[in-house]
């Protein structure tokens, strides 16, 4: 179970606090603590195993307060990896119930969060890790993100605003801000703030020049925090000559793209076909919140585009017919949150920030 709050302090616009002394009244006016926003959740690890987290920005420390089946609380500080912080609960049994609540310390003062509930089940909130695809393929890269930083001989975090071409309104960064690798996933984090000449932040990274093939199996599980009006989270290639013939000379191949609130997944290709061509299909209804492993199995002949192993989508490359020569040579692997641009608009729901991509892993197989 994850969640997003903006959690309000107690308000403090009038405390008034009545004291005597010395036969008189002091009136003490507290400041409003500023608007704090954040995630948490617990979740399945094993058979014995949760994990109670919460992300949140701007706090130097978490402490989490929990019980289990209503027994006696226990009081623990969380372990911190950057803006994350984390607890894992041992010894449990299915159907355990953990309630929970958090103690955040953020910069602007500490604050208490209400209770949340966790039953423990096989599976959790994550779902049961995906076998390799059936048939003869055999994986030749990965990023399973186990680590606790970007590792930067697959990745390089793109900087820049607007999205070179998009009229996207953030600025990509390579701040931990933006980018954390914890708990066992990639963390792309939009935000709400004026970062570059921009009023939003997120991140982008790509493999160009450090993982590039022509061929296979392409797929990534991932999932959102949240999703609304403006966000633009996005799997997608472009080809590895793209620093010498730029766009769409190189060619695009999206995996998987979403926009607003709707519930689309869309799959597309985009080329020069003597001028810009694209050709694309969807799938519906698709809840991004959830985990889902989205891919696509791409040869001489077609790309084929799927959702957790359903196919959608198929476009014919073979004999490069419709000037589709783009797509038998070496593409590699992008990742990002745009917030708004030419596609989703330009309507922001700011109540929304911070928003979360969670990438579980990349793979590439071949055959």
């Amino acid at each position: 179970m994850r969640r997003y709050l903006p959690y309000l302090a107690p308000l403090m616009l009038v405390l008034m606090l009545v004291v005597a002394c010395e036969g008189g009244i002091v009136n003490l006016s507290g400041d409003l603590v500023s608007r704090a926003a954040f995630e948490s959740g617990c979740d399945y690890v094993d058979a014995d195993t949760a994990r109670i987290w919460v992300n949140a920005a701007d706090a130097g420390w978490a402490d989490v307060h929990y019980r289990v089946n209503s027994g006696g609380q226990l009081n623990v500080r969380m372990n911190r990896e950057g803006t994350y912080f984390w607890y894992d609960v041992n010894g449990l049994s299915e159907g355990d119930v953990i309630d929970y609540w958090f103690t955040i310390g953020f910069n602007a003062g500490a604050q208490d969060t209400g209770w949340y509930s966790y039953t423990h089940t096989a599976g959790g909130s994550t779902p049961t890790p995906t076998p390799p695809p059936s048939g003869d393929w055999v994986l030749i890269w990965s990023d399973e993100f186990e680590g606790s930083s970007l590792d930067t001989s697959n990745w390089t975090p793109e900087i820049g605003g607007s999205g070179w071409g998009n009229n996207e309104l953030e600025y990509y960064t390579d701040r931990p801000e933006n980018i954390q690798v914890s708990g066992g996933y990639l963390q792309i984090i939009a935000r709400r703030e004026s970062y570059g000449g921009m009023n939003y932040t997120s991140a982008r990274l790509k493999t160009e020049n450090k993982v590039y093939h022509t061929y296979g199996r392409i797929e990534a599980r991932i999932r959102l925090s949240r999703i609304g009006m403006g966000l633009w989270p996005a799997f997608w290639m472009l080809g590895n000559n793209f620093s010498q013939v730029s766009w769409p000379a190189c060619g695009e191949i999206d995996i998987m793209e979403h926009i607003n609130t709707e519930d689309v997944v869309y799959g597309t290709i985009h080329w020069d076909a003597g001028g810009y061509a694209s050709y694309g299909g969807n799938i519906s209804p698709v809840d991004v919140t959830q985990w889902h492993v989205y891919s696509i199995e791409w040869d001489a002949s077609s790309i084929k585009w799927f959702v957790d192993g359903v196919q959608y989508h198929e476009a014919n490359i073979e004999n490069s017919i419709n000037s589709t020569e783009e797509f038998h040579r070496p593409f590699f692997i992008l990742l990002n949150v745009a917030i708004g641009g030419n596609w989703p608009g330009f309507t922001i729901d700011d109540s929304i920030f911070p928003v979360t991509m969670y990438v579980d892993w990349v793979r590439w197989y071949q055959r």
